[in-house]
């Protein structure tokens, strides 16, 4: 009897353990299956907004030159201190022109003198006195001598050093009354004419882009808040960068008045891109991929359950990326956080009002 008593007490150990088991079982698929998961939510739109991104820039000059005399000579005058901004045409130094000046008189005398020569032989050849290879020699003289002239002249010019563009005066390269010779850099100029801002573009940006599709793209300064400056394109380098794999692009803006935004300083671009109308993008981070390589998007009903929806893919931005089947506008999608969601799971949204910006 003890025997049956044991087993008995037994007996009823291991049904209260299972039935426990099984309600433990219960419990947590009830808790698995009400599980709800947090997403950034975003909706898909074919309303033509407008995106933006951002980039961080850094003014350089339009170009960096080392200005020179083409004659040789003693420097006499320099017009300049470095960190000056000088206008274009503006002196900006000059040599000792007293031997100059005396070739120039030199050689006008000497002009002169063959224009007179030249004139008596012409009267002295209509009689027949002088012979035409003599005229011929005077006549190529004369010429030679106006050549001769021009030069004088135009060495005379050079002696004296204008800024070709407005410049930011860098470095001086001499000490004045130096004697310095031909196509000696004198001074080093930053072409200032307008403000050019450079930025390292992603490759997918940068192949994608279409001139169409650019809003606009503005500059703002952290000395000057409140305030964005229009930008346009110059020029984009043709080789990427070997480790970030992105391309300097560059822009350029009116220099500002009354404002010394000068080279090396850092900027702040933004780029807006308008969507087409009709097109249909969604953030890139929505689109995940099947075991089969094709991809899919999580898609959210009224009810904050999601569904995969297989789509076809467009060109990307690197930001956004165009679907062209599977969707429709105003569907709301997983933005970010659907690595774990399967068919059929809850989600709620952690990250604002849920429409893609």
């Amino acid at each position: 009897m003890e025997f049956f008593g044991k087993a008995s007490r037994l007996l009823v150990a291991l049904v209260a353990i299972v039935t426990i088991a099984a309600c433990s079982d219960r419990e947590a698929g009830q808790e698995q299956a009400e599980r709800v998961w947090p997403v950034k939510i975003a909706t898909v739109s074919s309303s033509g907004d407008v995106t933006s991104r951002q980039f961080a820039g850094r003014v350089k000059a339009v170009q960096t030159v080392d200005l020179s005399f083409q004659v040789g000579g003693k420097l006499e005058e320099v017009k300049f201190s470095e960190g000056e901004i000088i206008p274009r045409g503006k002196l900006i130094a000059a040599l000792d022109a007293t031997d100059f000046r005396r070739r120039v008189k030199e050689a006008r005398v000497n002009v002169q003198l063959l224009e007179k020569t030249l004139k008596r032989q012409r009267a002295l050849e209509k009689r027949d006195m002088i012979s035409a290879q003599q005229l011929d020699e005077t006549e190529s003289n004369y010429e030679l001598a106006q050549v001769a002239l021009e030069n004088a002249q135009q060495e005379l010019a050079y002696t004296r050093l204008s800024v070709p563009f407005d410049a930011l005066v860098t470095r001086q390269l001499v000490e004045n009354y130096t004697n310095v010779k031909p196509g000696q850099g004198i001074v080093r100029l930053q072409n200032v004419s307008e403000v050019r801002v450079q930025v390292s573009v992603p490759e997918k940006l940068l192949a994608t882009i279409d001139a169409d599709r650019v809003e606009s793209i503005t500059a703002s300064f952290e000395f000057l808040p409140g305030q964005e400056f229009p930008l346009e394109y110059r020029e984009h380098q043709a080789e990427a960068d070997s480790v970030t794999q992105t391309y300097l692009v560059e822009l350029g803006m009116p220099r500002p008045e009354n404002v010394q935004i000068l080279p090396g300083m850092t900027a702040r671009v933004k780029l807006r891109l308008k969507q087409a109308q009709g097109e249909m993008r969604v953030p890139l981070s929505a689109v995940q991929t099947n075991a089969d390589g094709t991809p899919y998007v999580w898609q959210i009903d009224e009810n904050l359950t999601v569904s995969r929806v297989n789509v076809a893919l467009g060109p990307t931005d690197g930001n956004t990326v165009q679907v062209t089947e599977g969707l429709q506008p105003g569907v709301r999608l997983v933005a970010a956080g659907g690595q774990h969601l399967y068919d059929g799971a809850k989600v709620r949204n952690y990250a604002g009002n849920g429409r893609q910006q």
